[in-house]
């Protein structure tokens, strides 16, 4: 103990707790919610119209697309899809649909569309022209042991149920009773974690939804890898789930970061709900500037 107070007195213990309090602080200020305004509306609208080269990344649900209680409800509407296109028409954009959805999915919705896709959080790129490539090399064996236990819990709270996807086992409970939903995913969550203790795949806690899949398999790498390839010099990456805060992390410094939601962020921006994204959208980047967008110049013949 005297060897101890020794190297650790007074005077080092102050510091240290000063340093701790001024960490807190910092974390505080990160995780402040700040919701964008038109002055910062504007600055990424003129950072997009003056950059040579664009990537923008959209979350799918719960960003461009409402969630619904049925997964495989939550189409893209019309308004969504128009946007799109005219989006990736531009040759300076490259559009990415960064989502935990299934590849399959994706490309039946949004297939028709000159974008690239990411599916299962990172487990599965698309870039546009090319076929799909899988980012991981583990046996989906893994899934047969956790199976049987969602499926226990869909037995066990009504309205829950199993999303299965080639790399991930989800787990959803939007359309349970509130209280009864949130309990079981308390107690499923606790068990997952305990089952998966050592093994290569990880738990998610999502938006009224649990996720298993595989370690090393996020938005945030995925965003960075992105990134580095299409290195453009503007950059906007828009999301609202837990699976989101990866990129917003990953991308600090690198891109515009949008959070839909009030809760609390790593994202340098917040919006308030799902409904405001393409209206935003529609005025941060605009494209009424592109030559096709303009009315046909019709000429008249003069007659002598």
């Amino acid at each position: 103990m005297q060897a101890r107070i020794a190297d650790y007195d007074v005077e080092r213990w102050v510091n240290d707790f000063l340093e701790q309090l001024t960490s807190v602080k910092q974390q505080q200020e990160k995780m402040k919610v700040k919701l964008i305004d038109e002055k910062e509306i504007d600055t990424i609208k003129t950072s997009y119209k003056v950059a040579a080269k664009r990537c923008i990344l959209l979350d799918y649900d719960g960003t461009l697309a409402p969630f619904t209680k049925i997964p495989a409800h939550a189409k893209p509407g019309d308004e969504v899809v128009k946007f799109l296109t005219r989006l990736s028409e531009d040759p300076r954009n490259e559009v990415v649909i960064i989502s935990g959805r299934d590849g399959e999915t994706l490309e039946n919705w949004l297939g028709h569309l000159d974008i690239n896709f990411v599916a299962e959080h990172g487990a599965m790129i698309k870039y546009r022209g090319r076929d799909w490539d899988i980012q991981t090399t583990v046996s989906p064996e893994w899934k047969d042991n956790i199976r049987p236990m969602l499926q226990s819990y869909v037995t066990r709270c009504t309205g829950s149920l199993i999303e299965e996807k080639q790399n991930t086992l989800a787990w959803h409970y939007r359309n349970t009773h509130p209280g009864l939903g949130f309990t079981r995913s308390r107690e499923l969550m606790n068990n997952l974690l305990q089952l998966t203790a050592n093994t290569p795949v990880q738990v998610i806690d999502g938006n009224k939804v649990l996720e298993v899949r595989l370690t090393g398999v996020d938005k945030g790498m995925t965003a960075l890898k992105l990134i580095n390839h299409f290195t453009p010099e503007f950059a906007l990456c828009i999301g609202d789930d837990t699976t989101d805060e990866d990129m917003f992390k990953a991308l600090d410094n690198r891109a515009y970061t949008i959070k839909i939601g009030n809760g609390s962020t790593a994202a340098a921006f917040n919006i308030l709900t799902q409904p405001e994204v393409l209206p935003l959208l529609q005025k941060m980047l605009p494209m009424s500037d592109r030559i096709d967008d303009k009315q046909p110049v019709k000429h008249e013949t003069i007659r002598g």
